[in-house]
Order: structure tokens, then sequence, then C-alpha cells
């Protein structure tokens, strides 16, 4: 047999590695329902946090459920400007 050598036990990467550990989940516009396809759906904006590994922040904004009695929180893009308790209206008009 031979040996294990060094930098196969030292492992893989170290400053070339993703940093994946504490991301804040992946940034997606909603998925179009009947109200979005119709008009529009007005949501608020919760949040701004930090993304590990990526350059723009990004913002939680929540709408109504048009099916359901709860709320649905959606993670966007946060654009320059943006800002707490502001109002994000997402469809077609």
């Amino acid at each position: 047999m031979g040996r294990v050598i060094r930098a196969q036990r030292k492992g893989a990467g170290g400053i070339f590695k993703a940093h994946v550990v504490g991301r804040k989940g992946a940034a997606k516009l909603r998925t179009l329902d009947y109200s979005e396809r119709q008009g529009y759906i007005r949501g608020v904006v919760k949040t701004i946090v930090h993304d590990p590994g990526r350059g723009a922040p990004l913002a939680k904004v929540v709408f109504r459920d048009p099916y359901h009695y709860r709320r649905v929180e959606e993670t966007f893009i946060a654009t320059e400007g943006m800002f707490t308790g502001q109002f994000v209206y997402a469809g077609k008009k």
C-alpha cells in the first residue's frame, strides 16, 4: 500500500471553498398565481439581511396568501433604496 500524502490529509480547499453554511435562502421571484397573472399583489419588506457569499443584500418580503388564511414570506434581492416597511407590488400590472 502507499501512504496518504500530506496534501490529501489536509483535505480539499481552504480559501477556495464556497462559504455555504450561513446562507439565508435562495433569492427568487414569486410563482405566478391568479392574482399576479390578472393584476398585482402587495407585499411588505420585513427585513433586509446580509447573505454570506453574495454581493447584494436580501430582502424578506411578506405577502398575503391569495388562497389560504396565512402569510407567505419570499426572499428577493434587495434593490438600491429599498427599506423595511416599504410596499412591494408583484404582478402583471
